[in-house]
């Protein structure tokens, strides 16, 4: 990576903290407020990508399946040992 592209990068990210930072001291939200903005993005993934229950997740597929693999080498293991 060329080292200017990261300084641009995090130059521009600190840019845009300052900016979402103002806006919120600008537009303070109560805490009803908030919890409904809140709600409607959750809605909103809802509409776009189903129902978080029922996604398929490849990382959470990726980790149960290392999680598996872990535990059938120490039960194989363990079978040797005794």
């Amino acid at each position: 990576m060329n080292p200017e592209d990261i300084q641009r990068f995090v130059e521009n990210h600190r840019v845009a903290a300052a900016r979402v930072a103002a806006d919120a001291r600008e537009r303070r939200m109560s805490a009803s407020e908030a919890f409904e903005a809140s709600l409607a993005l959750l809605r909103l993934d809802e509409e776009l990508n189903g129902s978080p229950f029922d996604r398929e997740d490849p990382v959470t597929r990726r980790e149960d399946l290392e999680m598996w693999e872990a535990w059938a080498r120490l039960r194989v293991r363990w079978g040797r040992e005794r």
